[in-house]
């Protein structure tokens, strides 16, 4: 995962300028993309370890949590759209889904998944229209990971139990490190379902820049 400035100088309990003092000496890996400064989390702990220094790790996560600017259309592009997704079962589906996803290599893909089927023992995250809006239970406060809906086209249709019967074509998996964003998002999604030019889109299983580009038309209406 990459890092911004103003992160790691978070991480460090340090000042900013402080930690460009320290790019600029060459004592902290750091590179330079699109104009700023980036760093990377797994050689930024190595680092840290090799001269003793404590990152405040508890200060990041609040960082990816803090999230009260996200747009729907945000957390979709960073989830991915993906398609053909194999099962003919939620719990099959469900798994590929997950191992597809990208995600960073410390996401424990095993504990996901049982969250997921979790919540799905529950009561059924199908929404009705061929919609699946899978979750864990609890929000994943402990996620390295800002929160991301991907989307999961389905290769074949899948009995999820939804509320109007009818079998599921699409899955929008939603992972949220609070409950104030996951709802955020949740009543985003659902205005955006709401709308029938939408679900037709869906149908239609569109690329995700089109895909994209109707939530981003939609959301602006807000």
């Amino acid at each position: 995962m990459k890092l911004e400035l103003k992160q790691v100088a978070k991480l460090l309990d340090l000042p900013e300028a402080t930690i460009m003092r320290w790019i600029r000496q060459g004592k902290i890996p750091a590179k330079f993309e699109n104009g700023h400064y980036v760093f990377h989390e797994k050689q930024l702990k190595k680092w840290a370890r090799t001269h003793n220094i404590t990152l405040r790790e508890d200060k990041l996560v609040e960082q990816l949590n803090d999230e009260d600017d996200i747009t729907l259309y945000d957390a979709m592009r960073r989830g991915g759209v993906f398609f053909d997704i194999e099962g003919d079962k939620p719990e099959e589906v469900l798994a590929q889904a997950v191992s597809v996803i990208r995600f960073p290599p410390d996401v424990d893909r095993e504990l996901l998944l049982e969250k997921l089927l979790q919540r799905e023992e529950l009561s059924s995250t199908g929404i009705g229209e061929g919609v699946a809006i899978p979750h864990p239970r609890q929000p994943l406060e402990k996620l390295s990971i800002k929160a991301m809906v991907a989307t999961c086209f389905l290769k074949r249709e899948v009995n999820f139990n939804s509320v109007d019967g009818r079998p599921v074509f699409v899955l929008f998996i939603m992972l949220c490190g609070s409950t104030k964003i996951h709802l955020k998002l949740l009543s985003r999604l659902s205005f955006c379902l709401r709308n029938k030019g939408f679900v037709e889109i869906l149908k239609g299983y569109p690329s995700a820049e089109a895909l994209l580009n109707k939530v981003k038309e939609l959301e602006n209406t807000l």
